[in-house]
C-alpha cells in the first residue's frame, strides 16, 4: 500500500525533468518547521533527485539502505539532515526527513 503523499516540490517544467519529487505529510511538516536557510538548502538537494534519484554524485550523496523491500529505500545525505525515499515509476516519494544525531563516540562524558 502506498503512503498518503502530497506534492512538496514543484519543478516548474514537468517535461524537462524525468522524475517528480513528492513529500509525505510528515516530511513536509518537518521541512516547514525549519528556518528558511536550511529549508531552502534541503529543497535544493531534493530537487537534484529529479535528475537521477539512483546515482550518487557531487552534491547528491545517495545510498541504498538495507532490506530487500520492493521498491528499495534510498537515503540522501544533506549535511546534518537525511531524507529517506523510494522511487516508483517516475515519482520519488520522500517518506522521512530528519536531522542525523551525532554518534555516541563523539559525545563527551
Amino acid at each position: 500500500m502506498r503512503p498518503n503523499l502530497n506534492t512538496g516540490i514543484n519543478s516548474g517544467s514537468e517535461m524537462s525533468m524525468p522524475f517528480t519529487v513528492m513529500l509525505s505529510p510528515d516530511a513536509k511538516k518537518y521541512l516547514d518547521s525549519l528556518d528558511k536557510k536550511r529549508a531552502d538548502n534541503i529543497t535544493k538537494r531534493l530537487k537534484e533527485l529529479e535528475k537521477d534519484p539512483f546515482r550518487p554524485r557531487a552534491g547528491c550523496d545517495i545510498d541504498i539502505v538495507g532490506g530487500s523491500g520492493r521498491p528499495p529505500m534510498y537515503r540522501l545525505r544533506i549535511g546534518e539532515f537525511r531524507a529517506m525515499y523510494f522511487v516508483e515509476d517516475q515519482a520519488v516519494y520522500v517518506t522521512d526527513l530528519f536531522q542525523k544525531k551525532r554518534d555516541s563516540a563523539y559525545r563527551e562524558n
